[in-house]
């Protein structure tokens, strides 16, 4: 019989809630107040038993009765961390005070937080709300108790008529973050300028970075992204693979409507390409997989160097029928010797072969003299590149006199590994009158 999550969670917030009905009493008077000896936290999982504690406000030793009991629980919900707060109290041991016990189902999931565009220092927002919040640390629940909340704090502690606005954001690869941000929409970028940076000058890093992030909503981590994929790319290929983005600053741009984006950039120091360990193949096949990559072993390392061989190298298999070959690989950064060595596993992949070979536009007394030229036989590896090789093969040699166009069109099986592959050879009427046909 399957489980149902939700009917069990329901009988255990059933039981909480007749725990807290019926709360045992061992002491004679209902009413009289005694010390509290000890209290401890049970259901906790995200949130720290010491926090818990200090949410509920009770002391150690201090005289208490049920009335504070129901306080301390009527805390701990208003932090809306808990879905639910049961708590039962007991006699001591030698009956002098009370033991107490609350059991809690916590709210989740929590998320970190982050704050965006907001006119005060990060550090200054987060020890506000340090100081307002005993039971969260950096990570809390997205729910519009604790949002607005948080929200308030922070509105309060800018000043200035700012309204804040806390939401679940998607922005940082693989995480769901919670952003508070000023209430409205987002401002675009208007403007990026950068500071720290030396190798590249200005004019170069606003070549990169304005076509990608001009006019684009602004979120700092979206925006890192940005200069991950573009400013980092540029430094990388000149040896810079320490490169930081130390620090993002933004602004309320003074002439147009929008942000001003200032990046502080450490360049670090030149990197040389160090060794190069190729995985995935024999030994013997190693040599020549490094002769053809042409590392450039001790330059400077560069990224576009580094892609660009393996495009050789995959060139090669593709070549030889592995088309669907990958080379992945892993950089190891030496900061002692400011080299980089590569770990490159080549993926072969599976072996396609020659499929039908189908020729289109010729008459029955061509085509089979075509077909005879036609070196790559059923069941041959497949030679990526020798389809188009063998049309200019037969343009260079003019064995067409009014041949107006060619074309070579492979049909890859995924489940066979075979390639069938159309040839077309059209007049220039048949040319013209295909062209007649085409959406314009």
């Amino acid at each position: 019989m399957p489980h149902h999550n939700g009917s069990v969670r329901t009988r255990i917030l059933s039981l909480l809630s007749l725990a807290l009905l019926a709360a045992p009493f061992a002491l004679p008077q209902d009413k009289a107040a005694f010390p509290l000896e000890s209290i401890k936290i049970r259901g906790n999982d995200q949130i720290p038993t010491e926090r818990i504690l200090a949410a509920t406000g009770l002391k150690i030793g201090a005289p208490i009765t049920r009335p504070e009991f129901n306080e301390a629980r009527d805390r701990l919900l208003a932090t809306g961390a808990f879905e639910s707060v049961g708590f039962n109290y007991t006699g001591s041991a030698n009956n002098t005070g009370f033991d107490a016990t609350f059991t809690v189902v916590e709210v989740q999931p929590l998320y970190r937080y982050r704050f965006e565009a907001l006119p005060a220092p990060e550090s200054q927002l987060r020890d506000a709300l340090r100081k307002q919040e005993s039971i969260f640390g950096d990570a809390i629940p997205p729910s519009p108790q604790v949002m607005n909340r948080y929200s308030m704090a922070l509105a309060k502690t800018i000043g200035n008529g700012v309204q804040v606005i806390g939401e679940v954001n998607s922005d940082e690869p693989g995480e769901l973050q919670i952003v508070f941000r000023p209430l409205g929409g987002r401002m675009n970028i208007s403007e990026v300028n950068f500071q720290g940076n030396t190798v590249l000058p200005n004019m170069e890093l606003w070549r990169i970075i304005n076509p990608v992030a001009i006019g684009v909503p602004y979120s700092e981590p979206l925006f890192r992204q940005m200069l991950d994929s573009s400013v980092r790319a540029a430094y990388e290929d000149r040896g810079r693979v320490r490169i930081a983005f130390t620090k993002i600053e933004t602004a309320k741009s003074s002439d147009v409507e929008g942000l001003d984006v200032t990046v502080t950039i450490d360049e670090g120091q030149p990197y040389k390409l160090g060794e190069v360990d190729i995985k995935g193949v024999e030994a013997k096949e190693v040599s020549d997989l490094n002769k053809l990559a042409n590392w450039g072993k001790d330059a400077t390392f560069s990224q576009a160097d580094v892609n660009t061989a393996l495009g050789r190298i995959k060139k090669s298999f593709r070549e030889d029928g592995y088309l669907r070959v990958d080379t992945p690989f892993t950089r190891v950064i030496h900061d002692d010797t400011k080299t980089v060595d590569l770990v490159v596993t080549i993926q072969p992949g599976p072996l396609f072969q020659m499929g039908k070979l189908t020729i289109k536009g010729l008459d029955i007394l061509t085509e089979p003299y075509i077909r005879k030229l036609w070196k790559l036989n059923e069941g041959d590896s497949y030679h990526e590149a020798y389809p188009d090789q063998f049309l200019a093969m037969l343009r260079a040699e003019d064995y067409f006199d009014n041949l107006a166009r060619t074309g070579a069109e492979a049909d890859l099986h995924e489940d066979t590994h075979k390639v069938d592959v159309t040839l077309t050879f059209l007049g220039a009427k048949a040319a013209a009158e295909l062209d007649k046909k085409k959406p314009r």
